[in-house]
Parts: structure tokens; C-alpha cells; sequence
């Protein structure tokens, strides 16, 4: 399961992985994403279209999923952006609102949906996409950096606790 899957690092994935697996996707841009399914040719795909920051819409999507393939193996949080950069003097709360709902707490919830199927299995992996700027914060992104470094510590913490559950988790810092 691919999140942001229309562009960048969660297309490429997409392309590189429908080579061997079966693949579930999400993205907002419904042109981009049919571009991609024609590009994956023969592979088992299940893809929707939506803002992965509508809590019910990413709840039906994993249920879809579930329905389609039964489990998931892996899931990749790669779904994110940034907003306008800005000191932190005048960033506008509500684009910081909105960052973290989507940086961090729409990627929660799609470890949330996952994560038992994974539990129950005893195996699994959960690649959680962040950015260099949780390694080198910088002046004036402190809405996207503040929303990855959240990320990066839930991140953290769950490798710890999926540990019993035999479920690997995995940061990439692009």
C-alpha cells in the first residue's frame, strides 16, 4: 500500500514494485493516477483518488483494501507537502493545522488501519517517508519541518512497540 502514490517517490515506487507485487494506491490527482495505472500494466492494482487528510475516505480506502487483497504487507506513508515557507513569526496557524494533519496525523491513521492486519500476521513493514529537514531543520519551514519531526517521533516510537508484533518499521529521509 502506496500512500501519495501519484507523483515522486510513491509513483517511482509504484512502478518499480508492480513488477512483483500487487499494489494499492492512493493519490488526490485523479489524471495522475490513471496515467500511472496505464504505466503498471498487468499488475493486481487497487487504487482510489482522495485527500488522505478526510479521516472517512482513508477509513474506506483501507477497508476496500482489505476487501480486495484480504492483508497488507507493506505500507508506505509517503503521502505529504509543504506549504509557503514563512518565519515562524508569521506562519499562518491554520496552514500549521493543516500541515500536521497531513505530515503526521493522516499517516498515523493509516498505520492505525494497517497495523492490525500486520499484528495479526506477526509480520509486516511500515515505511514512513519524512525529509532531510528532520535531519537539518531550516529557517523558514518550520510549519513542514515541525509536522515531519512529529512524524519522526511517533516513527521512532513505534519501532519500538511493533518490535512484539514482529512488524519492521522504517524512516527514509529524502
Amino acid at each position: 500500500m502506496i500512500t501519495g502514490a501519484t507523483g515522486g517517490i510513491g509513483e517511482a515506487l509504484a512502478i518499480l514494485l508492480s513488477k512483483e507485487y500487487n499494489l494499492a494506491l492512493c493519490g488526490r490527482n485523479e489524471a495522475k493516477m490513471s496515467l500511472l495505472l496505464q504505466e503498471l500494466g498487468d499488475c493486481h492494482v487497487y487504487s482510489e483518488c482522495f485527500d488522505i487528510t478526510d479521516a472517512n475516505k482513508r477509513h474506506a480506502f483501507c477497508e476496500n483494501v482489505k476487501k480486495e487483497f484480504g492483508s497488507v504487507d507493506v505500507l508506505v506513508n509517503n503521502a505529504g507537502a509543504n506549504t509557503k515557507k514563512d518565519k515562524i513569526i508569521h506562519i499562518n496557524l491554520d496552514d500549521l493545522r493543516y500541515m500536521f494533519e497531513l505530515n503526521c496525523v493522516s499517516a498515523v491513521g493509516m498505520i492505525q488501519e494497517i497495523y492490525p492486519l500486520m499484528a495479526e500476521k506477526q509480520c509486516g513493514l511500515v515505511v514512513n517517508i519524512l525529509s532531510s529537514c528532520c535531519l537539518f531543520n531550516n529557517p523558514m519551514t518550520g510549519s513542514y519541518s515541525a509536522s515531519k519531526d512529529a512524524m519522526e517521533g511517533i516513527s521512532k516510537i513505534l519501532t519500538k512497540e511493533a518490535k512484539s508484533d514482529h512488524i519492521g518499521v522504517c524512516n527514509v529521509y529524502p
